[in-house]
């Protein structure tokens, strides 16, 4: 009996200490990624070339294209549902967005009491897209990459800019056109296609919605599919040095309907050179 008891005590500890490393080779890994997003290109001045409700939504919100900022770094707090149909589950997020090119990086680890918790890492770094997920934070299970999965995460850079102002004035790679008397759409080439979103704006000049069409996906069966995309914001307030919508939500135009996949509240934000 205390044979078994003292293998026991040694297999637990075995495995405490293996989940440790792992963690710190994880945190490492995703620190080294948020390195080469900081240490990307800075704002440049791209203004001129705006149309008029595009660069005063970007200024009125604290965006400063003369100075040479690079990311912008804040935490979230929210509900995810992985699948079509499926529970939300509740997160905390890690984000860092490039503000003078395209490029992101999300880290999100599942809180509440299941004990077999999930971390997720998405991202689109040097031109590339990915999604990873581990379990217990450490234990790879799932990894999504190549041309519809890059394409997707160029088109998420675009639908997030209201929480990026400076990018809207400082990202020469945006190209944006008014489509209407309250909407405006964003347009970026990648070599994998070109991803567009379009913004509604509100009689205060606020963005409010984001609507893409075709954007590449996942169906229930785990086959290539496109389906339009949908997002709100709202909640706008200065969170640090920039005013931003503190809430989003974004969801799929399934052939039986809208349904939405994520909601998040930004908590705190910081622009950094």
């Amino acid at each position: 009996m205390e044979t078994a008891l003292y293998v026991l005590v040694l297999v637990s500890l075995a495995l405490i200490v293996a989940q440790v490393t792992a963690g710190r080779r994880h945190r490492a890994h995703v620190l080294g990624l948020a390195a080469r997003l900081q240490d990307s290109t800075p704002v440049r001045d791209v203004e001129a070339a705006l149309p008029s409700m595009v660069a005063d939504f970007a200024r009125r919100n604290g965006a400063d294209p003369v100075r040479p900022n690079r990311v912008a770094t804040f935490h979230q707090a929210g509900e995810l549902r992985v699948r079509k149909g499926g529970a939300f589950r509740s997160f905390l997020a890690w984000q860092v967005v490039a503000l003078g090119r395209a490029g992101f990086l999300w880290e999100a680890r599942q809180t509440g009491a299941s004990p077999f918790w999930i971390r997720v890492l998405d991202a689109y770094i040097g031109s590339e897209g990915w999604l990873k997920v581990w379990l217990f934070g450490t234990v790879p299970i799932a990894k999504a990459e190549g041309t519809d999965v890059t394409l997707g995460e160029a088109y998420r850079y675009l639908a997030e800019l209201p929480w990026a102002p400076d990018a809207i004035l400082g990202n020469p790679d945006l190209a944006w056109r008014v489509t209407g008397p309250d909407s405006a759409e964003v347009r970026m080439t990648v070599q994998e296609g070109t991803a567009r979103v379009t913004f509604r704006f509100d009689a205060t000049g606020d963005i409010v919605r984001m609507e893409a069409s075709g954007r590449p996906a996942r169906d229930a069966d785990g086959n290539l599919a496109s389906y339009d995309w949908r997002g709100q914001f709202g909640g706008y307030a200065w969170i640090g040095n920039r005013r931003i919508p503190s809430t989003g939500e974004v969801g799929y135009v399934y052939p039986s309907g809208y349904e939405t996949y994520f909601r998040g509240r930004i908590t705190d934000y910081v622009v950094s050179t």
